[in-house]
């Protein structure tokens, strides 16, 4: 039984961690690409510290929405979130495990982030919303790290001043609750779907994150 048990760990957990290893493999030269992108739609030309609020007309709304939704590196999310399901959870099972699991949640989690990023383009020209993230303009890794993952939550005004970022939000939970439509039995039901609303937000923390402090990472990778 213990064996059987062994076994049955150990063919889910090789396969996803396989999956984990080659996508961030596969991903790491998009950063770099997107790292030599200029300018980066998704940041707006102005550090939170400065309190000049630039422009966000709706071709700049637009191109916001391409890049996060249809950009080689719109693909991160959803590849490397499969990859940790798969590796971890292995939810939903009746999806299987292998390639043709692993392409179901990449589908899965990619399809949410199109609904979602749909839902919040209409959700910030409604509310006036600028979802750029804006660097910190701080100094330190306590203060830098606090206010990236703020950044989940958090947005500017037209003007530059704070809102709740209600695009971010209001889009995460409603894809949630709409990928009801495909998500097996077990899974397709209000719990579920605010867990995934609730992770997506995560995710876009660990973004955050990532996004304030990758170019010291990579200003230190070249050198400088």
């Amino acid at each position: 039984m213990a064996n059987a048990r062994k076994r049955t760990v150990l063919v889910r957990l090789l396969p996803g961690g396989l999956f984990l290893a080659l996508t961030f493999s596969a991903l790491f030269p998009c950063v770099l690409w997107a790292q030599q992108a200029s300018p980066d739609p998704t940041t707006a030309p102005v550090t939170d510290k400065s309190k000049k609020p630039a422009r966000f007309t709706i071709k700049d709304r637009i191109r916001f929405y391409r890049e996060t939704t249809f950009s080689p590196l719109a693909l991160a999310g959803p590849i490397g979130g499969a990859a940790f399901t798969q590796w971890t959870t292995g939810n939903p099972p009746q999806w299987g495990q292998g390639f043709p699991g692993y392409g179901r949640r990449v589908l899965s989690g990619y399809s949410r982030q199109v609904i979602a990023n749909t839902i919040a383009l209409g959700v910030a020209f409604a509310a006036n919303e600028d979802p750029r993230r804006r660097p910190t303009g701080e100094n330190g890794v306590w203060k830098r790290g606090l206010y990236a993952a703020r950044g989940a939550f958090v947005s500017h005004t037209a003007s530059g001043g704070l809102m709740p970022a209600y695009s971010r939000i209001v889009g995460a939970y409603a894809a949630g609750f709409v990928s009801d439509a495909w998500y097996p039995a077990p899974y397709a039901n209000f719990h579920s779907a605010l867990y995934r609303g609730s992770t997506a937000l995560a995710s876009d923390i660990v973004w955050q994150e990532f996004k304030e402090f990758w170019p010291d990472v990579h200003r230190k990778l070249r050198g400088h």
